[in-house]
């Protein structure tokens, strides 16, 4: 059964679609996060077939847009931050803890790309039992560089600026807050406070937006068990192989939580 559910997150208020297991049993759960500019159907309704192949295997998915992007209430270039998502997140898990079909000790959470980096953050959170990253950025600064620009990083980096710009055919807006908030946070960090907390690491080989070194790169520096996967022809979207994607971070989620 598939349902539209609301949280409330940073006075605001989230919302997106569970996808809820046939048992009476309380059992797993799994937040998904979107990347930057995307929304909970991601990349061409990624989430939504990942969502239906795991709630087929009785866990219970809720895939939610972040504050200013997809049906979410907000302003995008104000609420686009990597604390303020990594907030939306936890606040998913405070959601989750109160749904009768989900066991609180059985709650994990995935992401792509930017959102990636907010589950990862998000996963030092006592509450989260496994965590997952699919493309996830590992270094904001350099890989929004990329998609920014210099120019237009530099210029919000001199504080209280916003920039308009278009990257891959999405419009968008920034505000000095992102390039401010991604300093005080560290994916690597995050990862090595996990202690013994599995974790998922996907990249694909061809990706042009996240450097391939970087999954593996974090993968080296933690110390917490890691499941590491660089996936041959595969790009940004994990379309490519959707359906192997899919069964691989099921499989490692179907044995964590």
């Amino acid at each position: 059964m598939m349902k539209q559910v609301s949280y409330p997150s940073r006075g605001k208020t989230i919302y997106g679609f569970a996808h809820v297991p046939e048992t009476t049993a309380p059992g797993p759960a799994l937040i998904l996060s979107h990347g930057f500019t995307g929304s909970g159907y991601e990349s061409s309704r990624l989430f939504v077939h990942l969502a239906e192949a795991a709630c087929r295997q009785g866990i219970y998915v809720m895939r939610i847009d972040f504050l200013g992007s997809g049906n979410s209430d907000a302003d995008f270039a104000e609420n686009t931050y990597l604390s303020g998502w990594v907030a939306d997140v936890l606040a998913g898990v405070d959601f989750l803890a109160t749904q009768p079909e989900v066991d609180p000790a059985r709650i994990g959470a995935l992401g792509i790309s930017f959102g990636a980096a907010a589950s990862l953050i998000a996963g030092r959170d006592p509450r989260i039992k496994a965590a997952g990253g699919w493309a996830s950025v590992i270094h904001p600064e350099p890989t929004f560089r990329g998609i920014f620009t210099d120019e237009k990083w530099d210029y919000l980096a001199q504080g209280n600026k916003r920039i308009e710009h278009v990257y891959a055919g999405a419009r968008f807006g920034a505000t000095s807050k992102f390039v401010e908030d991604v300093k005080n946070l560290s994916v690597t960090e995050a990862v090595q406070q996990y202690g013994d907390k599995p974790l998922l690491l996907m990249q694909g080989d061809l990706d042009p937006v996240i450097d391939i070194t970087h999954s593996a790169e974090l993968a080296a520096a933690a110390t917490c068990p890691v499941e590491y996967h660089l996936v041959k022809g595969e790009d940004h979207s994990f379309l490519v192989h959707m359906e192997d994607n899919i069964a691989t971070t099921l499989d490692f989620f179907r044995h964590s939580l």
